[in-house]
């Protein structure tokens, strides 16, 4: 088992980074080409087309991965009636969007663009094809395999959405290149896969599986909501000008944090899954994972919060300045919500417990909403430090059901993590009266290079940390060597 989480982590990580190479240099050049306002009005469709999603996957993809067969021959019949359901579901939904086109548009406030709406929802039946298929594969620990499918997804935008908006296709170049990225995933996941999907439905493994999954479906809508609620409220309150400027840089920390979350959560929840029934190895996997997340992800977050106005200038140009405190606060909390709260919530799907997770996030949302809410209508910057701040009440919750729930202690979290959260809160402290010494490029450049240098001899400080360095070190060293 050690073995199949070490070489499925390696494979997911190698996809993640090559994904978070390539899709930022397409969002970067669409950045230079399309205005904030493009991006809104792809961030209000995709508000209704992942709610599509969530309930046209009914929880089953977690399903698949996390319960324990009793045989290849129930473990299939499960894999057809999922498939199936989905694909039934996903043509349903899509149905109810074209026909309710309009008056969806019109919700999610952006009053006539019904039909982009509708022709978008073509992803769900795309998706819904893939979905299954992907979910067995990971629960296997084909990380591998699942690289060369998710270049496809990678790649197309690339060659199709660049050039629709150099031709003047404005929003519609990012619609197409999301589509023809979902069709040609669909194509090679059909061409290349293993074993066919037979057609069988029984009504009794589906309410089998949904009995088991409703708890699944319940938390993916209360991630929904705490994911969209503030897209859902600028939508109404501000402007799509607004949103996009909202939504680009949130997107550039989320592909940039999920390097980490996108490559090691699938398999992180495969493996806790495996261990669910033994405590001891459960929490040693737990932590394993998470010092080598935190290890990364929290120097980042300090360090976008800190250069945030350098990187919007790089990265998105100038008519994207006051994207600065958008994406160096979304980054700030998001470091420490990805290396605490988003891995808590893997836990409890892995203990066929998402009814906690559920629990958490509405606890959350409770809180979120009314801040929100109120926030938005004083100006656009106490709405963004606002909707950054309120997360950190997300880690409190889910600490405290950990505890309770899975018998984990809270403190041992985040002890677990805490050389990495004081090496970078001292070194980005230092960063940021260093950088406003100077104001030139160059300067912004050097400072950054010696941060790096600076966190890694804070880190090194620590005993604990030195022997992870140091392993790091040696295992890079080998496999140049091989190399």
């Amino acid at each position: 088992m050690d073995t199949k989480v070490v070489a499925a982590a390696k494979w997911s990580l190698i996809t993640e980074v090559l994904a978070k190479l390539i899709t930022p240099v397409t969002n970067i050049i669409l950045a230079h080409i399309l205005a904030p306002t493009a991006f809104g009005i792809l961030a209000t469709i995709m508000m209704v087309i992942s709610f599509a999603e969530m309930l046209a996957d009914a929880g089953f993809q977690k399903f698949l991965v996390q319960y324990e067969f009793e045989s290849e021959d129930e473990k299939q019949k499960n894999v057809s009636v999922a498939f199936i359901s989905n694909i039934v579901l996903a043509i349903v939904l899509w149905l109810v969007i074209i026909i309710w086109r309009d008056e969806l548009a019109i919700l999610v406030g952006n009053e006539g663009l019904g039909f982009p709406l509708a022709i978008m929802g073509a992803m769900l039946p795309l998706g819904a094809f893939s979905s299954i298929q992907m979910a067995m594969y990971r629960r296997s620990f084909n990380f591998k395999f699942l690289l060369s499918i998710r270049m496809i997804t990678i790649i197309t935008p690339l060659f199709i959405s660049i050039p629709m908006a150099l031709a003047g296709f404005d929003y519609w170049s990012l619609i197409v290149g999301l589509l023809a990225a979902h069709l040609f995933t669909a194509i090679a996941l059909c061409i290349r896969q293993e074993k066919l999907i037979s057609i069988y439905f029984s009504s009794t493994v589906f309410r089998k599986m949904f009995s088991f999954s409703a708890w699944s479906l319940a938390e993916a809508f209360s991630i929904w909501l705490t994911a969209w609620v503030d897209t859902f409220i600028i939508s109404h309150f501000l402007d799509a000008y607004y949103l996009g400027l909202y939504k680009m840089p949130t997107a550039i920390v989320t592909t940039v944090m999920a390097i980490a979350t996108s490559s090691m959560a699938p398999v992180l929840f495969s493996a806790l899954s495996r261990h669910q029934h033994n405590q001891v190895e459960f929490e040693k996997t737990f932590l394993t994972f998470q010092r080598y997340m935190a290890l990364f992800l929290v120097p980042l977050g300090v360090g976008m919060f800190v250069y945030q106005d350098f990187i919007v200038e790089i990265l998105l140009g100038p008519q994207w300045k006051l994207a600065g405190i958008v994406l160096g606060s979304w980054a700030l909390s998001s470091s420490l919500v990805t290396a605490i709260s988003y891995l808590i919530s893997e836990a409890f799907r892995a203990k066929g417990m998402p009814n906690i997770s559920f629990l958490a996030q509405m606890a959350h949302l409770f809180v979120l909403i009314p801040v929100i809410y109120v926030c938005v209508q004083y100006d656009f910057t106490t709405f963004v430090y606002a909707r950054s701040i309120v997360r950190v009440q997300m880690i409190a919750v889910l600490l405290y059901l950990l505890a309770i729930y899975v018998g984990m202690n809270a403190w041992l979290v985040i002890r677990n993590i805490k050389s990495y959260i004081i090496a970078s809160a001292v070194v980005g402290t230092g960063s940021y009266v260093l950088l406003h010494l100077h104001n030139s490029m160059i300067w912004t450049i050097f400072c950054i290079c010696i941060s790096l240098i600076l966190y890694l001899v804070v880190l090194y400080l620590f005993p604990t940390e030195r022997i992870i360095l140091t392993k790091i070190w040696e295992s890079v060293l080998l496999r140049l060597k091989r190399s």
